[in-house]
């Protein structure tokens, strides 16, 4: 009989090896799971990022609006944009490709269309390459959940996409490249650069 106890919590014991720490402290009555880890999948994981990094964006905007106000939100934009451009010359110049033209359009494209999964086109023609985002997700992101953060759609747009675009057109100054950009649609804009 004792024989047979040791086996079965030799057993028992083996078993519960391979459980994870959750499972064991259930099974030891310590602790009560609630819920497993949810498996999901790479587009709802993405679609997740998106929203965090769409909140956290307004989160940082809505709160120096709440303390500096609204009218402060220009300055502190140009400052960023600033920033932004300096850090996309810098990356361009740091590859050495030599065409800017192409280097501002492939940054963008990869930028705001890969990462956040918009709906884009580039058109090339003679010294020139426009990126078409019929869709920004970025934006798509940030005015989804911007009235939550005490900012209009319109408000959010401006802030958002009004500093995108210009980094890039102050990139392209830098860089002696042509720019013109507009907005189109509820989520859209197109940025085209071009040799001077």
């Amino acid at each position: 009989m004792l024989r047979l106890l040791r086996v079965s919590l030799f057993l028992c014991l083996l078993h519960l090896k391979n459980w994870s720490p959750a499972k064991k402290a259930t099974a030891m009555g310590m602790s009560k799971l609630i819920q497993s880890k949810k498996s999901r999948t790479l587009e709802e994981r993405y679609e997740m990022l998106r929203k965090t990094l769409a909140h956290y964006l307004l989160l940082q905007v809505g709160t120096f609006v709440t303390a500096a106000g609204y009218d402060a939100i220009g300055p502190a934009m140009n400052i960023l944009t600033d920033m932004k451009a300096s850090l996309k010359v810098q990356e361009i110049k740091g590859k050495g490709e030599g065409n800017n033209v192409e280097s501002l359009s492939k940054n963008l494209a990869e930028s705001m269309g890969e990462t956040f999964d918009s709906d884009y086109d580039i058109e090339t023609g003679e010294g020139f390459r426009m990126v078409k985002l019929d869709r920004c997700g970025c934006i798509e992101s940030v005015v989804e959940q911007s009235e939550a953060y005490g900012l209009t759609k319109p408000q959010a747009r401006s802030i958002f996409c009004g500093t995108c675009m210009s980094s890039y057109k102050k990139a392209a100054e830098t860089l002696g490249v042509g720019f013109k950009g507009k907005l189109s649609g509820a989520h859209g804009c197109s940025m085209k650069f071009s040799t001077k």
